[in-house]
């Protein structure tokens, strides 16, 4: 039992490192996580060689033996030459510490090994899985002869007798240290494979998403321009054509050009969202002036306009991402109810430092599985819409601590509360001093 939990030890001074190892830098989403880091592999290395040595196993009574060779030869291979000598000098120097026991041999035994591992260094990385657990074994086997080989030298020095159990020792230790070894390699080799399958997923997830991106707006874009075409087309070639029409042509051309720029604006609100320049913003000033542009909105589709707002809400953030998700969602609202009897409420208020803007409107609705849908990319409810509105409003207000929550009703309408963190400005001593505005 005493064998199996040194066997467990030992182990544990082997494995550890590489998983530290696999933490801290095969994790990371960059190319340079496949490049080698001889700093850390150095430092493992060590610090396994060093702990191996500490706690060996005993095989059985006065025989010990530990697994110091086998981060030894993982610094070799995979590190370099210089963590592979350092992890050397590391083992060198501690037993060249005045200990009882014959170190001329143990130094002579690491050397034998350092000397095996270079054989094998050269063609590692150019390996095969296969080939690299053939070597490791071939490691395993040269240890076991040269240490056959040395415990013959020694014992005819000695003129001592060697018995059949002194080979058992010496044949099931190597046997225990090139099973590990084999193990450590499968660790390292299966986690290094893993790094570059999760790198190589990555990128074809951003080559996906750009495709899909580029395909998307080129779909998008290709139906104004469409229509623009046709009408330029109609005006240019209609010679009997009044005024007027010429007119209207030339309205139905302005607005499929704005359609246009509208997609491109949302696509472009993706990307940029990366760009937040924040500061100090006064929420109630920059509400009022959204509530006037889109009051003026809501006349043009006859839908009733009303908003009550407090004063001195003051919030940290880039006013103007703010600003394009408030327009965003007060016109879905406006575009949601009917044109007769169209209402549209928004609230502004203060509770334990969020502010809340609850914005309500009496339009079509929506179901569950549609509000859970929301802001997801390229989903829409409208019939030409892009579907990137909700997407980069759900972006900005993550990026400023805050986030909106839907509820609604088919045919009783939709409410909006959108929840942003109070900036407290400790030199306004006023802040606290709440009034408010109706429009």
């Amino acid at each position: 039992m005493d064998l199996v939990k040194d066997i467990i030890l030992q182990l544990t001074f082997v494995i550890l490192p590489i998983f530290i190892f696999h933490l801290f830098w095969l994790s990371r989403n960059n190319l340079d996580a496949l490049k080698t880091n001889m700093p850390l592999i150095t430092v493992g290395c060590m610090i396994s060689s060093i702990l191996c040595i500490i706690s060996p196993m005993e095989i059985i009574d006065g025989a010990s033996f530990n697994l110091q060779m086998i981060p030894l030869f993982i610094s070799f291979v995979y590190g370099g030459y210089i963590p592979g000598l350092l992890t050397l000098l590391t083992a060198v120097a501690y037993f060249l510490y005045p200990y009882d026991f014959n170190w001329f041999y143990i130094l002579i035994s690491i050397a034998a090994y350092f000397i095996i591992t270079l054989s094998i260094r050269n063609r590692w990385h150019a390996y095969t899985l296969k080939k690299k657990f053939l070597y490791s074994t071939f490691y395993g086997v040269s240890i076991l002869l040269f240490s056959l080989v040395t415990l013959l030298f020694v014992s005819v020095l000695n003129f001592n007798s060697i018995h059949i159990q002194d080979f058992a020792i010496v044949a099931v230790s190597i046997s225990i240290l090139t099973l590990m070894l084999t193990l450590s390699i499968y660790l390292i080799e299966y986690m290094r494979s893993t790094a570059v399958l999760r790198l190589e997923l990555v990128k074809a997830e951003k080559l996906s998403i750009v495709s899909e991106l580029a395909a998307s707006v080129a779909h998008e874009v290709r139906n104004p321009l469409t229509v623009v075409r046709g009408f330029v087309q109609l005006i240019g070639n209609s010679s009997d054509s009044t005024d007027s029409q010429r007119r209207e042509y030339m309205d139905l051309v302005l607005t499929e050009l704005d359609r246009a720029q509208s997609i491109i604006t949302d696509y472009l609100g993706i990307a940029g969202q990366n760009h937040i320049k924040k500061e100090q913003i006064n929420l109630t000033e920059t509400l009022n002036e959204i509530t006037m542009l889109m009051t003026s909105y809501a006349n043009f589709k006859t839908v009733k306009f009303h908003c009550d707002i407090e004063k001195h809400l003051y919030i940290y953030g880039d006013r103007a991402k703010l600003k394009q998700v408030f327009v965003n969602i007060i016109k879905n609202s406006i575009e949601a109810v009917p044109s007769i009897n169209g209402i549209v409420n928004i609230k502004a208020g203060i509770k334990d430092e969020i502010i809340f803007v609850k914005i309500v409107d009496n339009g079509t609705g929506m179901t569950k599985e549609q509000i859970e849908r929301l802001g997801e990319p390229y989903y829409s409810l409208k019939e030409n819409g892009t579907g990137l509105g909700l997407t980069v409003t759900y972006s900005i207000l993550k990026s400023h601590g805050g986030s909106i929550k839907y509820s609604s009703k088919l045919n009783k309408g939709t409410v909006a509360v959108i929840q942003l963190p109070f900036y407290i400005d400790e030199s306004n001593n006023n802040q606290f001093e709440f009034q408010k505005h109706s429009c």
